[in-house]
């Protein structure tokens, strides 16, 4: 083995070839990747980046130190770069998931109070009667039956005033949400 086979890649004509370079060192610098980015596919693309761009700038004939010294800090800035890249984003996802919730929160709780005040609004306008037994029925959960009785009326009268109160608010509610 030559002393230049220990050393890296050879020399053709006073230049390198790519293809040495990638040979040589794909392997160690995918490991360095992955240690730095702890992903196997992010590490084999950085890696690829990296050789495609020392490739296309023809930057190995101008390298003052090692060929080896070169690759690594050259891959370690890609790598860095990338984990900043991708810290930045999942930031700005984490910041964004969090302002839509907060405003989903804050919608759905307005949208609840007005849904409430509209309801209550829709109950109050009923006929007395009929405001009065829905209120007991659906909002106190009391008995029909309990109701009729405490009333002097027959639960089939609970019935027709429940189902009024019902057809009323349904219309009503139908003209806030058309609103």
């Amino acid at each position: 083995m030559s002393h230049a086979d220990t050393n890296g890649p050879q020399m053709r004509d006073g230049h390198l070839t790519y293809e040495q370079v990638f040979e040589q060192y794909a392997k160690a610098l995918w490991a360095e990747a992955y240690r730095l980015v702890l992903d196997s596919q992010e590490a084999k693309d950085i890696v690829q980046e990296l050789i495609i761009e020392i490739w296309e700038k023809r930057s190995l004939a101008n390298v003052q130190t090692s060929i080896r010294s070169y690759l690594f800090q050259s891959l370690r800035y890609k790598c860095y770069r990338f984990i900043r890249l991708k810290d930045n984003e999942m930031q700005k996802k984490a910041d964004w998931l969090l302002f839509q919730d907060s405003n989903t929160k804050g919608e759905t709780r307005l949208e609840k109070e007005e849904l409430k005040r509209s309801i209550n609004t829709a109950i109050k306008s009923l006929p007395g009667q009929a405001s009065n037994i829905f209120t007991q029925v659906y909002i106190e959960g009391r008995k029909r039956k309990e109701v009729a009785e405490e009333l002097g009326i027959s639960v089939n009268t609970v019935n027709v005033h429940i189902y009024t109160a019902c057809k009323k608010l349904q219309q009503q509610l139908k003209k806030v949400q058309q609103d």
